[in-house]
């Protein structure tokens, strides 16, 4: 009978923790939810596929950068079924590399169909948060791992269609990309 009073109590640090107690990264105690964003959601690239890092030497790291996606798209590039779509052997990302481009610069949202399966959620735009060299780094990346064989994107590349599309101010809606699929 004492030992069913004090087990809740026993799990009290273990809630703490999952609901974003200190750590010893906290040592002033303030919950994971105020810290930057970068730092609640982490991953290790170490689990991530390493067969291109989507960097030249010393430049940005593709496997590294994608730790930001993989909590929509999953480490295996797999994404989540019925929420977020796949980047293995999407068409989306690896025919017409100005798709993902423009997808990663301006974001996506509404029904988009990826591998015969449906989905309807939003992507974040990441003009403002990464450089040229950055989306070139992560987008070279994702189009040769998991199984894709696509060729790399460079910071030209980005560079261009961001100049290009300077005046999309709102997500790209599926239909808006879905004739550049097949062009190269």
């Amino acid at each position: 009978m004492h030992i069913r009073r004090i087990a809740p109590l026993l799990a009290l640090p273990l809630v703490a923790a999952a609901c974003g107690g200190a750590d010893e990264r906290d040592p002033d105690r303030t919950s994971l939810a105020a810290r930057a964003p970068q730092d609640v959601m982490t991953l290790d690239s170490s689990a991530l596929p390493q067969k291109a890092t989507g960097g030249a030497a010393g430049g940005a790291n593709g496997a590294e950068i994608f730790t930001r996606c993989a909590a929509c798209h999953q480490s295996t590039g797999q994404g989540l079924p019925g929420t977020y779509p796949p980047l293995a052997g999407s068409e989306w990302l690896v025919n017409n590399p100005e798709v993902p481009i423009r997808i990663v610069l301006h974001g996506l949202q509404g029904p988009i169909t990826v591998k015969g399966s449906s989905f309807n959620n939003a992507m974040t735009p990441f003009a403002d948060q990464l450089s040229d060299e950055e989306i070139a780094a992560v987008l070279t990346y994702e189009r040769s791992n998991w199984g894709n064989g696509a060729s790399a994107v460079t910071a030209e590349q980005v560079k261009a269609v961001r100049e290009a599309t300077k005046s999309q101010t709102t997500p790209w809606k599926p239909d808006d990309l879905k004739g550049m699929l097949n062009a190269k």
